[in-house]
């Protein structure tokens, strides 16, 4: 769960960043003063190796003088070195809990057995001589202690019982070693306890904690109370006085106001904010009833404006219904008798025989430019049912192989009159389209006929279709070399009624609607077209037709 409070933002905070310099401190602590007892232990363990060691020498140098005789006459005791150091060990101990032996791999006393620890202890100083200590810290019956080791070499004073030869006996009775300078003869084994070290370690680190505590404590109260009293308080006054003028009572009062120096601020700024907007609230009132009487002309005025629309909207309807209706009936009253005239035209040319070629270029005038204004009839009655959504597809397989032939068929008698090289392609691998046979017709036918008009004589014209890059259409395309498009007359050409050239003297006759058409019955389909064209050489036609009906 989020806090959202400020003085929670604040304390937790501070509390965790004090708790971890506090953990950071206690085990830097904990380390040193570990390293401090450690050291210590060291050196009493060394001062007591000296001193020991010192009592050792002491003994050896002076062993005739403590075994001779009053009459001057040796007389062995059994007060030598090695007696004397377990006696002081054992005195020791009893004093303080210290446990001080002298060890060696082969002792003469069974006392002098080392145990486990000491026998590792004993390998490695065999092993080092440069080794002049061996410390570390064991537990035992769940009881810490600090173990201190250092070697006993043979030195000239311990020749006269250590030495050569092996086997003989010396002043207290046992066979020589056969020891030499600086061989192991043993060593001093001080087994200390760390209570005191633990206890104060203990007590530091209890001490270190408490500290700590108490001054996340005091941190936690003096956070709360300095926030709360100039932060938290003043921002809830504030938060109220919000409130009061967001219900809309503006009498507002926050000039006794304590707190920080930019919670004042702020409450200030408000303050006079709060005044200005009583001030302009008691005005808003009276302009409101103003502006609401001019809304309410301003909607009657509207109101009017709006009748008027409805009205000149359903006079534009009739107008547009009435044009489609009188274009529809002109196209189908006009159709009938040119088609007449086309049929009666084709019968005279194949049974009359021509007195001049006059008459037959007469004849075959009448002929072509009938078939030319029917074609544009057609073309004004497709537009006409297309403008009143009369116009639908009839879907069936369609085989563009068949419609390009077609299309063929009916254009090369116009291309071979104007001059013009046709060519028609459909490649491998086209597949069956779901489309309305008459009216992709309708597309080539218009696209190829066009192109033959604005192709110049000797021209070329090319009808392509393929399998497009997206594998969802085919594509078909119209190429000519003739007078070609202009960049700026390509956006324009696809509009009803429109020519590049509009005036009145144009070369080419047409009455602009079959490229107004070919879109028309591509969209249709679903489908696409476009053009590509540069002025002067020539155009390329690009219609993309779905192969499945969506």
């Amino acid at each position: 769960m989020r806090v959202k409070k400020l003085k929670y933002q604040l304390i937790i905070p501070t509390v965790i960043i004090v708790f971890i310099l506090m953990s950071i401190n206690i085990l830097l602590v904990f380390q040193i003063q570990q390293n401090q007892a450690v050291n210590e232990l060291k050196e009493k363990g060394l001062v007591l190796t000296q001193q020991l060691d010192s009592t050792w020498e002491f003994l050896s140098i002076n062993q005739h003088r403590i075994n001779t005789s009053a009459k001057g006459d040796f007389d062995f005791k059994g007060l030598n070195c090695s007696t004397a150091g377990m006696s002081i060990g054992v005195i020791f101990a009893e004093k303080n809990g210290y446990k001080i032996r002298y060890v060696n791999t082969n002792p003469r006393n069974s006392l002098n057995e080392p145990d486990p620890f000491e026998k590792e202890v004993l390998e490695e100083l065999s092993n080092d001589t440069a080794i002049d200590s061996y410390w570390e810290l064991v537990k035992e019956e769940g009881q810490r202690y600090f173990r201190y080791v250092t070697p006993m070499r043979i030195d000239e004073t311990c020749l006269e019982c250590h030495g050569e030869p092996a086997g003989e006996i010396d002043i207290s009775g046992y066979a020589k070693e056969g020891m030499k300078i600086g061989d192991l003869a043993g060593a001093i084994s001080i087994t200390m306890p760390t209570d005191i070290q633990d206890q104060a370690l203990v007590f530091n680190i209890f001490w270190q904690c408490m500290t700590f505590t108490l001054l996340i404590i005091g941190c936690v109260l003096a956070i709360y109370y300095f926030v709360t009293k100039r932060v938290t308080r003043p921002i809830e006054q504030l938060e109220a006085a919000v409130k009061q003028v967001g219900e809309g009572d503006l009498n507002v009062d926050l000039h006794n106001f304590d707190a920080s120096e930019e919670i004042e601020d702020l409450a200030a700024h408000f303050d006079n904010m709060a005044k200005q907007l009583k001030e302009l609230y008691s005005d808003l009132e009276h302009k409101v009833e103003q502006r609401t009487v001019e809304l309410g002309k301003a909607n009657e005025q509207l109101r009017i404006k709006q009748v008027q629309l409805e009205k000149v909207n359903f006079i534009l309807k009739e107008d547009s219904q009435y044009k489609s209706d009188f274009l529809a009936m002109v196209s189908h009253e006009l159709r009938t008798p040119l088609t007449a005239i086309i049929i009666f035209s084709e019968i005279l040319l194949k049974k009359k025989a021509f007195e001049n070629s006059s008459e037959e270029q007469i004849l075959c005038e009448i002929k072509e430019n009938s078939e030319v204004l029917l074609y544009m009839i057609n073309n004004i009655l497709d537009l006409a049912r297309i403008e009143t959504g009369k116009n639908s597809l009839s879907i069936e397989t369609v085989d563009l192989v068949d419609v390009i032939n077609n299309v063929e068929c009916v254009i090369r008698p116009l291309a071979q009159r104007h001059d013009i090289h046709l060519t028609a392609r459909v490649e491998r691998g086209v597949p069956l389209i779901q489309g309305d046979y008459e009216k992709v017709r309708r597309i080539i036918e218009n696209l190829a006929g066009n192109a033959i008009k604005f192709t110049p004589l000797g021209g070329n014209v090319t009808i392509h279709a393929s399998l497009a890059e997206d594998q969802h259409y085919v594509k078909i395309t119209v190429q000519d070399n003739g007078i070609g498009i202009s960049q700026e007359n390509q956006a324009h050409i696809f509009e009803k009624f429109i020519q590049v050239d509009s005036s009145s003297s144009r070369q080419y006759n047409g009455s602009g609607l079959g490229l107004a058409l070919a879109k028309e019955l591509t969209e249709l389909h679903g489908g696409v077209i476009s053009v590509e064209s540069d002025l002067n050489k020539g155009s390329t036609f690009i219609v993309l037709l779905p192969i499945e009906r969506q």
